[in-house]
């Protein structure tokens, strides 16, 4: 009578991740990491701070800033027109 290893033995063995899985997770989690807590020199940070307070970088985002606004009113000039057509379109066919 020969013994066969039963499908429970085998199904309890437990997932092995590849060495490259492993780096790849490893990498991962350093860059989430990093990203949570910013690790950036103090030169770095005075040198954002210092970006962010200079009038080229205000001035960019203010033109930024700007042209969002205007595309924002262009689309709802384009959105009150739309619902206006369609106003005038309801009445004509409520009138026949």
């Amino acid at each position: 009578m020969s013994q066969k290893s039963s499908p429970q033995v085998e199904s309890s063995k437990t997932y092995q991740p590849t060495p490259e899985q492993l780096e790849r997770w490893k990498r991962i989690d350093e860059l989430e990491s990093s990203c949570a807590t910013g690790f950036l020199s103090q030169e770095e940070q005075d040198k954002n701070v210092e970006k962010f307070f200079a009038t080229n970088y205000i001035d960019s985002q203010l033109e930024r800033l700007r042209t969002h606004r205007k595309k924002l009113i262009e689309k709802l000039k384009w959105t009150e027109d739309y619902e206006e057509l369609l106003l005038f379109e309801k009445h004509k066919r409520n009138a026949k």
